[in-house]
């Protein structure tokens, strides 16, 4: 049963606990974690706590004694998922668990307007299980029918084994687990002799690198995590080669067939950030139109100023996507310190790709310019199929991955581009308040490309003219 995940993700939904006890069981000696519950309403976790992730269900589609008809089932089940399973849950799936019920395409058509309602509730997957064909009722309890307890166990590595994402995540959330607890192990024979505050004092300490009186408490909690999340990290990295997934699930991969993605929500996923960040190293912040000059996208001298005052009235008419913005990039060692006077800020743009496509259009359309001198009028052109391409800019401009970037609800393929030459400094107090007080945060950059820009950044500071001719 490895494939199972053992981080507690395993929920089993049964009205009679008698009717699971052998499943409890089972998973028990096989050191699953898991959460029973009986479908009552008292009994299932409150809204107002974090929900658990969830990835496999064992759900008795009859969860509630004496109902009848598909719908009271559905409604049912409905009202319990809904106090499991978040919309942040991610991908589950479903073992139909059932004396009666083995049909996982009419337990669909039975929830079909529940999915259309909350798709968040829709298994990746349903397998099924009867419960007659390896339990028997004995008395008052419910045990394993003779020799059906192998038989069963078979059956259910085999259901779990056909799940390929559910073995594949829970491969690696199990790794997670294993890895974390002996992170711990480890970090106990290291601080041997030492309590709690004195390991907290080590490990931020570690961190920092050089530790400030002046460091608050809060402050250093959160630098002893961080030391903890970068040896995991290497630890974990180390451990993934120790992952093996099923040869028939898995043979073969260089060899799948052309399938299509969402770059741009990917390159989100990688980049960006909303997570609250109180340190303001890598957030992206809105600042007025005037902090920044346009001079370095526009490569048409007569075109200049225009840019950025036409962006900003077609994003409003269009409805689509435009801001100036700023990067705070100060050195990590100055905030951990606590020795940061000032805010070191990238201005640039975020800008969507239909957007820029459209001002393309505008500035070039009226010009009696032939197709190398319109490609040539921005820092981009837009092909005659409509792909965007970038011309080679200047080495002050810095272009990220087009990623998504979502507001209001509504989605944008967007870039941001910065002006690398118009980096400034700006005291962190502006008027007895904090310079960021009243600025709207857009994201924070994750630490790569933060890196990549930081480096794009020094290369452009020091870059030398030429010593002789």
């Amino acid at each position: 049963m490895i494939n199972l995940p053992n981080n507690g993700s395993i929920v089993i939904l049964d009205d009679q606990y008698t009717e699971a006890e052998p499943l409890i069981k089972l998973l028990s000696k096989n050191n699953k974690s898991f959460r029973y519950y009986d479908g009552k309403p008292e009994n299932l976790p409150s809204d107002t706590i974090e929900k658990e992730a969830t990835r496999l269900v064992f759900l008795d589609y009859n969860l509630t004694e004496g109902t009848t008809g598909s719908a009271s089932q559905a409604s049912t089940i409905t009202a319990n998922l809904n106090r499991i399973i978040s919309e942040e849950n991610g991908p589950y799936f479903i073992l139909l668990w059932s004396k009666d019920k083995d049909d996982a395409q009419e337990f669909n058509d039975d929830m079909e307007q529940i999915y259309n309602r909350y798709p968040h509730l829709q298994p990746l997957e349903i397998k099924c299980l009867n419960k007659a064909d390896y339990f028997k009722k004995n008395g008052s309890i419910y045990e394993f029918n003779g020799d059906k307890v192998a038989e069963f166990q078979e059956e259910l590595e085999r259901m779990v084994s056909s799940i390929e994402l559910l073995e594949f995540y829970s491969s690696w959330e199990n790794k997670i687990l294993l890895t974390s607890q002996k992170l711990i192990k480890k970090t106990s024979d290291v601080s041997r002799g030492m309590d709690a505050k004195q390991l907290v004092h080590l490990l931020s300490n570690i961190n920092l690198e050089q530790f400030s009186k002046n460091v608050e408490d809060e402050q250093l909690i959160v630098a002893a995590y961080q030391s903890l999340n970068t040896v995991f990290s290497s630890y974990l990295n180390h451990k993934i080669e120790d992952i093996k997934l099923s040869s028939e699930n898995f043979s073969k991969i260089s060899e799948v067939d052309r399938y299509e993605f969402n770059s741009s929500r990917v390159n989100s996923w990688f980049n960006i950030n909303t997570i609250e960040n109180p340190s303001r190293i890598g957030q992206v912040f809105c600042v007025n139109d005037k902090s920044f000059l346009d001079y370095n996208i526009v490569n048409r001298e007569r075109m200049r100023d225009c840019f950025i005052k036409v962006a900003t009235k077609k994003a409003n008419e269009d409805n689509d996507y435009f801001k100036i913005v700023g990067l705070e990039i100060s050195p990590e060692c100055d905030v951990a310190q606590n020795k940061r006077e000032f805010y070191r800020i990238i201005p640039g743009m975020v800008i969507s790709e239909s957007l820029m496509k459209t001002l393309f259009e505008t500035f070039t359309k009226t010009d009696r310019l032939n197709r190398e001198q319109k490609n040539n009028a921005l820092i981009y052109f837009v092909k005659r199929d409509g792909q965007l391409c970038f011309n080679k800019y200047p080495e002050s401009i810095f272009v990220t991955p087009k990623f998504e970037f979502k507001v209001d609800q509504k989605r944008f393929d967007v870039f941001m581009i910065l002006d690398l030459s118009q980096f400034k400094t700006i005291p962190i107090q502006e008027e007895t308040r904090d310079y960021f007080e009243d600025k709207e945060m857009l994201f924070s950059v994750n630490s790569d490309l933060l890196q990549s820009i930081k480096n794009s950044l020094a290369n452009n500071i020091q870059k030398k003219g030429y010593q002789s001719i």
